[in-house]
């Protein structure tokens, strides 16, 4: 029968406890979620400074 991952493990309260529960690394899932956070910072200050330059060249 399939158990779901971290459905046995009620002390934890939450996805990290899950995520230990399974065997996984922790400090592989912090630098990913890292990685993420600074590709999305990347994205936004892209998008600003595109967005400044489309409209300097409209006036």
């Amino acid at each position: 029968m399939y158990r779901i991952p971290g459905g046995g493990v009620a002390a934890s309260g939450g996805s990290v406890g899950a995520l230990a529960a399974t065997g996984a690394d922790i400090g592989w899932w912090i630098a990913a979620g890292t990685l993420l956070v600074l590709l999305g910072v990347l994205v936004v200050v892209a998008s600003y400074r595109r967005n400044r330059r489309m409209s300097k060249s409209r006036v």
